[in-house]
């Protein structure tokens, strides 16, 4: 009865944590209802938007690249936001 008794415990507390996960509240504090920066993976100067979050792959070095990676997906290439520019030297 008391191995029972732990492993319903046990299997309650990792509901718990998995549930808490999913609503985004362990480990990080509350947002009060703001929107949160998309996450920018990469360092190069064109990414794929890669989720509906605004979440972004940049790391292509060219716009056909990321376009062609993009394509087949439906998915988007825009410059990175976070370099200065991306034109071309004169």
């Amino acid at each position: 009865m008391k191995m029972l008794t732990t492993l319903t415990t046990v299997a309650a507390l990792a509901a718990g944590i998995s549930f808490a996960q999913a609503q985004g509240t362990m480990g990080s504090p509350s947002t009060g209802g703001s929107m949160q920066k998309a996450q920018t993976v990469g360092n190069s100067p064109f990414c794929i938007s890669t989720s509906a979050s605004g979440a972004l792959n940049c790391k292509y070095a060219s716009m056909a690249a990321c376009e062609k990676d993009a394509k087949p997906q439906n998915l988007n290439c825009s410059p990175n936001p976070n370099k200065g520019t991306t034109g071309s030297k004169q």
